[in-house]
């Protein structure tokens, strides 16, 4: 009795729809990416007062948009929107 076996290929087929599949999987993430730092941008455009009702700074957004082209701001502002809501609840 085997607890790991290898997975079998069931047509020769397998390894390029794989590639296939996984190149829109990543072509569709750096879309989304694309799409979240236009979203962030769009963000620094409103007036403090809404930011500050959102829980955010306008250097939040900065610091977030100064991070590598890949990663998506949107992630961070929003830990950093959270972490701050639950630091005045206390």
């Amino acid at each position: 009795m085997t607890i790991i076996s290898k997975p079998r290929l069931g047509t020769p087929l397998a390894h390029p729809l794989q590639a296939i599949r996984l190149s829109l999987v990543a072509a569709r993430a750096i879309v989304k990416t694309i799409a979240n730092r236009r979203k962030a941008r769009a963000l620094g455009e409103m007036p403090d007062y809404m930011l500050k009702d959102i829980g955010l700074r306008r250097d939040d957004i900065y610091e977030a948009l100064q991070g590598d082209w890949r990663a998506d701001p949107t992630y961070r502002l929003a830990i950093t929107a959270a972490r701050r809501r639950n630091s005045d609840a206390c």
